[in-house]
Formats: C-alpha cells, sequence, structure tokens
C-alpha cells in the first residue's frame, strides 16, 4: 500500500484480512468505504445497535452481515475488528474482541477514561493481541512535515508550539454525542488531535493547565503543555467557528516554522438532503484516494496485524494521550495544573 510519505507498505501475504465493524455512524462508514475498496480487508459483519443508512448500504456492497456485537464475534473466523462506537463503549468492545483473539483498530480517543485504556491494556497483554488507535493527525502530510522539521533539528532546541483547532458546533447531533460525560466534548473529540501530535512530537508531557468555557457544544478550551523536556504547547480549541481551521506553528533556538494547517484535517459541517446541518466528515473521507489520511492509517494497522511493522499510533499511544486530555478535563474541573503520569 502507498502512504503519505510515497513509501510501500505490504499488509502481509495471504488472504485479506477478515474484518467486522463496530459501529453504524459516521466514522463507521468513514472505515467502511476504505475497507470496502481494500484489497488488504474483507468485512464480515457489520454490528451497532442503530445503522445510518450510509452504513446499511456500505455493508450491503461488500456483502456483509448486519448483527449484533456478540454474535459477530462469537461466530469466529474474524482476524480483526473495527471499533467506531461511542466513545465510553470503546473499552468493553476492545476488552472483548481481546478475549476472542482478535486485533483492534479504536477510533479515538481510545476510552472515556484511562483508568478503561488501562483496562484495554490489561486485556491485551493477557490474551496477546493487538490495538491500534486511530489518532489521524499523524498522517496528514502537513503535520508529519511539521515533525519531521521539528525532529530534524532544523528548529534548534523547540522552546514553544502554538495549535489551534476550531470548527462549527456539532450540538445538533443527538445522542451520545451531545452528552460530555459520555463523548468527553471538546477535549476528546477535536483537541485530543493536537494533544496526541504534541505528544508524539515533542516527547512525553509532564504537567497540564486548562481553562474551558461556554455552554456544551459550543465550548471553547485552552490548553498549556509542559512537556519533560522542556518545551510548553498552547493549544486552542473551539465549537464556536463555521467551518473547520487549522493551524500551527512551532519555535525553536534556530528558527521559527508556521503552517496553515489544513481543513481536512478532523471534520468539517455539510448538510444533509433534508438540508438540516449535521457534524459529518466532508471531501476528506473520499476513500478514492490512495493517499487519504484515514485510508492510509487503517491500512497500516491492518498490515500490523497481518504480521508487517506497527502503524504510527498503537495502544501506548492512545493511553498516553487518553491521560493527557483527563489531565485537561481534571484542570479544568480544580482550576489548577495537573500533573501527568509520565508514559510508562
Amino acid at each position: 500500500m502507498t502512504s503519505v510519505q510515497g513509501h510501500q507498505q505490504s499488509p502481509g501475504a495471504g488472504a485479506p484480512l477478515r474484518v467486522g465493524v463496530l459501529g453504524g455512524g459516521a466514522m463507521a462508514a468513514v472505515h467502511l468505504r476504505t475497507l470496502s475498496s481494500s484489497p488488504y480487508a474483507r468485512v464480515v459483519g457489520v454490528a451497532a445497535k442503530t445503522l445510518s443508512t450510509e452504513v446499511l448500504a456500505l455493508a450491503e456492497l461488500v456483502g456483509a452481515q448486519c448483527t449484533s456485537v456478540d454474535r459477530l464475534l462469537e461466530t469466529g473466523g474474524l482476524d480483526a475488528v473495527v471499533i467506531a462506537t461511542p466513545t465510553d463503549t470503546h473499552a468493553d468492545f476492545a476488552c472483548l474482541a481481546a478475549e476472542h483473539h482478535v486485533a483492534v483498530f479504536c477510533e479515538k480517543p481510545l476510552a472515556r477514561h484511562p483508568a478503561e485504556g488501562e483496562r484495554i491494556a490489561n486485556a491485551v497483554a493477557a490474551h496477546g493481541t493487538k490495538v491500534a488507535v486511530g489518532h489521524v493527525l499523524r498522517y496528514f502530510p502537513e503535520y508529519e512535515q511539521a515533525r519531521r522539521v521539528v525532529l530534524g533539528g532544523k528548529l534548534g532546541t523547540i522552546s514553544t508550539a502554538r495549535m489551534f483547532r476550531v470548527n462549527a458546533s456539532p450540538a445538533t447531533v443527538k445522542g451520545w454525542y451531545a452528552e460530555p460525560s459520555r463523548s468527553g466534548g471538546l477535549l476528546f473529540d477535536l483537541a485530543i488531535h493536537d494533544l496526541d501530535w504534541c505528544r508524539w512530537t515533542l516527547g512525553p508531557v509532564r504537567r497540564v493547565y486548562a481553562c474551558q468555557s461556554g455552554e456544551s457544544g459550543h465550548e471553547v478550551v485552552s490548553v498549556l503543555l509542559r512537556h519533560t523536556g522542556g518545551a510548553i504547547a498552547y493549544i486552542d480549541a473551539s465549537w464556536r467557528d463555521k467551518r473547520l481551521q487549522t493551524g500551527l506553528e512551532i519555535c525553536g533556538t534556530a528558527g521559527l516554522y508556521r503552517v496553515g494547517g489544513s481543513t481536512d484535517a478532523g471534520f468539517e459541517l455539510s448538510l444533509d438532503v433534508a438540508g438540516a446541518p449535521s457534524y459529518l466528515p466532508g471531501d476528506a473521507f473520499d476513500s478514492v484516494r490512495a493517499d487519504n489520511p484515514y485510508r492510509v492509517e487503517l491500512e497500516d494497522a491492518l498490515g500490523w496485524f497481518a504480521g508487517g511493522p506497527p502503524p504510527r499510533s498503537v495502544l501506548a499511544d492512545g493511553l498516553a494521550a487518553l491521560r493527557v486530555a483527563a489531565a485537561a478535563e481534571e484542570s479544568i474541573r480544580r482550576a489548577r495544573p495537573i500533573e501527568v503520569e509520565i508514559d510508562r
């Protein structure tokens, strides 16, 4: 397969992996579109309490059975599952997959709380399975290039990084997504993209301070990260804009690097056929593109499950990002800096 950088990666020899998709909403559709056109996987089942019209159509297209999660896993013969369900269900489904010795690609965040992420880690260790986590920003070329600039030393010692990510409000989405106790809200859905990228690029996070304003679904949050290497990162995220916009600036002792970001790096507002606003994927989810970041990240995970090298975000990365987001949430609640458990 072709990665964003353009080099070839093989998902392994043999027959395509037998994959089940857990989830019936927007992200399930994103990954089903990739899987339906990938030579490295065959979708054998789709499981969710409620399936969107698009997910139903895609399941029919690939000849996948629509069933329950338990039945899908108990049938046997699965190599992997894609978890694209509500955030507060990730841990239960990932642990259940591990018990059935099935590899997992889990959408970010890994779980709603660090304790749930640790429960996944324990299950994976007990059953010897694999978990990849969908921190897709690692696959967007502008962010990948910025990381190469930093790690290549062109900017000298990094002192600060400033990132922003603003989008239209998803408040019109019904159900679990509108409940911060289940979804994690702005921090766990949007800001976590940049929290993860900062940790991936600047190293482990030692301390977090965050503040938030605005009602649920229209929040604005600012997060300050102190990395163990000394760099400070400033992250602003908001659900009060009209469309997705992102930005990145990195300052070091030898120079400054700035990029405008990508309007494809996440979700953007679109309109459904009835004309009502909805928080749905935009053009970034065109699975026809071989370099589509969502396609590349999933095919990297499939390659790992088939015996190849690990993808850019595995269980440990997802758990570390989850701890940083949870520390920011606690900082907002307690109005003080919070120490972060350093990566083990």
